[in-house]
């Protein structure tokens, strides 16, 4: 039986496992007319190109697996890149597939003809144009093959419009390999356990790719069976939860007072798939003095591309891990006794913090806002984050804490909106899960327009909008520098509920403290309701203290 190429890319979609493609057709007779016949990949509707790919983000964050959109040639392939970008950033497996314009046709010139394979490359992992229609199943599997192997990201796919239409005897779809991981060498690894044997004072410091690696039942012996306190980093956030009595929060620009203790009193810093980026380590200052360095990543060009290891390994988190805690010697006494320790200050630490957090204030906190939120719908919600000064609260454990698996960051880039149009993505793919987007009002009016879209698909996702009429962080160093206050201040700005009613979602405006909690319960009830909720909260501009220390040491004002 003759088949054209989109049907070709929707049965390998179907063979791959793929449960939703994000986006929104250009030419109907492409891919979503193929889709039309599809029993198992859902179509969702996004309303512009960027959010689909955002989306798409987030689904495959949530699911382990490797995230599917499309956007139409031209100006729906542009409005990708920004996307794109962010899955390049927060090496997010991503399969990306557009059209390009009939060879018939191509440079005389044609209606929204561009080079997007040029303006894909720099920032993807591999592009490809498919050169005929017989060619479709290998570029379909070497592209899923490329995008989850080795430190994952984004591929681009297109094929021109002419020849994705031409019937062929094209042959069957075989799904792509998944080849184990590889496991670390033996002579590495047996330095790297008498590193921390040796070891009093270890410290983990969590990144992006052992969420990407699923080591979360590793990370978590390593702290409970080897007593190694554990930090992450932004996008390493969830492979560990946090209610661990050794899981100190975050790195760098996101320390709180116990991990930052912790952290560089260490004599042993062992890196876990971090490329150790600038937030994460206070702009490369915070090497703790006093600390050997071992850094594991799948990815040998993250291996010393800053700080220079002592020890450094080229392989898998997770297969790692698990050979260095069987190899390992069980904890010292004085590691067990320190373990203690940290224990008992973290909980004094979060009786500090519940307290601050139940004290009465004119004006409603972020911090309470979270607090709160947390209390009435459980603390095993995946968290959204999005980028902004308010927001940056939830990036603070113990303000928010996040179980294992539980929170979708952005990557290095922090593309604003791309949380708001990512909760999408990751309520499809996690709906017994409460999920929830914390986000300031500057992100929030990026991407505004995908609440309508969680309505349409009954998506049960809270947007905590925290207002405080601004874009703050540029706010914040505008009065550092002098009070030049200029195009961060918003004078005129929707009303967010309303929006939100007129979307299908159920919205509430919150200004003082006692219309908090109501506000939340009712925001719960929608959700339960498979509705969207979206609470406009009003929020004063205090900042956690570690911004302001990071800021202080290493962005003093001159």
């Amino acid at each position: 039986m003759e088949k054209n190429s989109w049907q070709v890319i929707v049965e390998a979609l179907e063979a791959e496992g793929v449960r939703c493609v994000f986006g929104m057709p250009g030419n109907p007779r492409l891919l979503y007319d193929a889709l039309y016949d599809s029993r198992s990949v859902k179509a969702i509707h996004a309303r512009e190109q960027s959010s689909g790919v955002f989306m798409a983000i987030g689904h495959a964050r949530a699911t382990g697996g490797v995230g599917v959109c499309f956007g139409s040639t031209g100006p729906g392939f542009t409005n990708m890149l920004s996307g794109i970008l962010e899955a390049q950033a927060a090496s997010t497996p991503l399969v990306v597939l557009s059209a390009s314009v009939s060879t018939t046709h191509e440079g005389l010139p044609a209606f929204q003809e561009t080079d997007q394979l040029a303006m894909a490359r720099p920032v993807t992992k591999w592009s490809y144009r498919i050169p005929s229609p017989e060619r479709t199943p290998w570029a379909i599997r070497r592209a899923f093959q490329i995008a989850r192997s080795g430190c994952p990201g984004p591929v681009y796919v297109e094929i021109p419009t002419d020849l994705s239409l031409q019937p062929r005897a094209i042959s069957a779809y075989t799904p792509s390999v998944r080849p184990a991981p590889p496991r670390p060498d033996a002579a590495a690894l047996e330095q790297l356990v008498d590193l921390l044997n040796q070891a009093e004072r270890p410290v983990a410091v969590a990144g992006g790719g052992t969420v990407w690696a699923g080591a979360f039942g590793e990370v978590m012996r390593l702290a409970d069976e080897l007593k190694v306190p554990v930090l992450t980093t932004a996008s390493g956030r969830g492979s560990i939860d946090e209610r661990n009595p050794l899981s100190l929060g975050l790195t760098g620009l996101y320390f709180t007072r116990v991990g930052r203790e912790v952290y560089f009193d260490a004599d042993l810093l062992l890196i876990l798939g971090s490329r150790n980026d600038q937030f994460e380590t206070g702009m490369w200052h915070y090497r703790p003095a006093n600390a050997k360095i071992a850094q594991i990543d799948i990815d040998a060009e993250a291996i010393g591309r800053n700080w220079i290891p002592d020890q450094g390994i080229v392989a898998d988190v997770r297969s790692s891990l698990g050979d260095l805690i069987a190899a390992a010697d069980p904890p010292s006494s004085l590691r067990v006794e320190r373990a203690e320790r940290i224990a008992a200050q973290k909980s004094a630490y979060l009786a500090e913090i519940a307290e601050e957090c139940a004290n009465s204030y004119p004006h409603v906190k972020t911090k309470v806002v979270l607090n709160a939120y947390q209390r009435i719908f459980g603390r095993d919600s995946v968290l959204v984050n999005e980028n902004g000064s308010q927001d940056l609260w939830s990036y603070y454990a113990p303000y928010f804490t996040v179980p294992a698996r539980g929170c979708v960051p952005p990557g290095a880039q922090t593309c604003m909106g791309a949380g708001v149009s990512g909760a999408v993505g990751v309520k499809l793919a996690r709906p017994e899960s409460a999920v929830v987007c914390v986000t300031g009002d500057g992100a929030f009016q990026m991407h505004m327009r995908e609440i309508a879209t969680a309505a349409q698909y009954k998506l049960g996702i809270t947007y905590l909008v925290l207002n405080n009429r601004a874009l703050g962080w540029i706010r914040f160093h505008q009065r550092r520098g002098g009070a030049r206050y200029i195009a961060t201040e918003f004078d005129v700005q929707a009303d967010f509920a309303t929006v939100a009613s007129a979307s299908g979602c159920f919205g509430a405006t919150v200004h003082r403290p006692e219309e908090l909690e109501p506000a939340l319960e009712q925001a719960r009830a929608a959700n339960e309701q498979a509705r969207p909720a979206v609470l406009d909260i009003t929020v004063d501009d205090e900042l956690p203290q570690g911004f302001e220390q990071y800021h202080k040491e290493l962005l003093p004002v001159k």
